[in-house]
């Protein structure tokens, strides 16, 4: 399961953007009405952006979001009555289980084998709501009108209702217990918000809002994820050294320096193999990250990690670097192979040094800890060594 904290990170962002435009639709009143006249012209702007830099940064998940959002917009303006309604049954039952789909499916190349695919059935889905929009069918009709709950949810449809209630159960479960918790806190927002434009159809302006507000989530979670891939390791999902470069220029008068280095690292992808490697860095960089007393720990490159304590004497940064130290020397890794399974145990040894006057910058710190790090390595391994 996450981590509480990280949850409630990931999630407090897109909360907030809903929140700030729930308040708007329900003290409308004491908005000027020009605000609300612009609120179409807003989403198409950022929809626009967000296709933009979709394409550029070759994000395609929220070009297949984003598109079905302005096509509802259009369709709601420009429809008739019925097929208005029509269009408003449709995307309530097909539009959830749109995002959850594409949420699940990796990013590939548009114009891939996948990416082909992908915008195959994005127009099948089309296809489909269209055809039923303007040629009904009373079978269709029968099965969307089947009564489910006691109480009614008008204006939403039971088997909306039903579809609702297990997308948002799903995407609360993958924020729980998935790793893509960035992407998993949004869509779940998302989903949330995009039923409560259809369930508050007939607050003015509540559905035009609820788009509104989708986009802008959709619009803040690429700003999220484009932070995520220039600051942080796709591996091991600590922050990389560019923000540790950031985080060095904030430092203070005082700080100490932990650099931390897997023993034997070579030799045990030589003997294991790389993947089983990978899966050991990951291993490790989920016991650092963990690090207490005001640690924060980055990758640096390779099997070679950093553990920073902003404000911290060496003294008190030694107790919690050997103490992320013990905890990965005690916990198994299971290999597994053609032969079946071990557990092996992996260590670490770090150097570790607070800065002094004699340092001119915080690099000059690293690199004395990185001396301290090779002392630990001739002294025999899985140890910290205080320069």
């Amino acid at each position: 399961m996450n981590p509480l904290k990280s949850i409630s990170i990931n999630i407090l962002i897109p909360l907030l953007i809903s929140l700030v435009f729930v308040a708007i639709v329900f003290y409308g009143e004491k908005i000027p009405k020009i605000i609300f006249s612009l609120v179409p012209y807003i989403f198409y702007a950022i929809s626009a952006l967000i296709l933009w830099v979709s394409w550029h940064f070759n994000r395609n998940r929220f070009i297949f979001i984003i598109i079905p959002l302005i096509l509802m917009q259009v369709g709601f303006k420009y429809f008739g009555v019925d097929k208005a309604t029509s269009l408003y049954i449709f995307t309530s039952i097909v539009f959830p289980l749109h995002l959850l789909i594409f949420l699940v499916l990796k990013e590939r190349g548009l114009f891939s084998i996948w990416g082909i695919m992908k915008i195959l059935f994005f127009f099948f889905e089309i296809a489909i709501v269209l055809y039923f929009i303007y040629f009904p069918h009373a079978t269709i009709k029968e099965f969307i009108d089947i009564k489910i709950f006691a109480s009614s949810m008008y204006p939403l449809k039971d088997i909306s209702v039903v579809i609702g209630i297990t997308v948002v159960f799903v995407l609360a479960m993958l924020v729980m217990f998935n790793r893509y918790l960035v992407y998993n806190s949004s869509f779940l927002i998302i989903a949330v918000s995009f039923y409560a434009g259809l369930y508050f159809l007939k607050t003015p302006h509540a559905n035009e809002i609820s788009l509104l507000v989708i986009s802008v989530v959709i619009f803040a979670l690429l700003i999220r994820e484009s932070y995520r891939l220039a600051f942080y390791d796709e591996l091991t999902e600590l922050p990389g050294r560019r923000a540790l470069v950031e985080d060095m220029a904030k430092l203070g008068m005082k700080y100490s320096f932990a650099m931390v280095d897997i023993d034997f690292f070579k030799k045990f992808n030589d003997t294991y193999g790389h993947d089983t490697g990978d899966d050991v860095l990951k291993m490790v960089a989920t016991k650092l990250s963990e690090v207490t007393g005001g640690g924060k720990a980055y990758r640096y490159g390779g099997e070679e990690f950093v553990i920073l304590f902003p404000s911290v004497e060496r003294d008190q940064a030694y107790v919690h670097t050997d103490l992320v130290r013990e905890i990965v020397s005690k916990s198994a890794f299971v290999v597994r192979n053609k032969k079946g399974s071990k557990k092996i145990f992996v260590n670490i040894s770090a150097g570790l040094v607070q800065n002094s006057s004699k340092d001119k910058d915080p690099f000059a710190t690293m690199k004395r800890a990185d001396n301290a790090l090779y002392k630990a390595k001739k002294a025999g391994r899985n140890q910290v060594i205080k320069g």
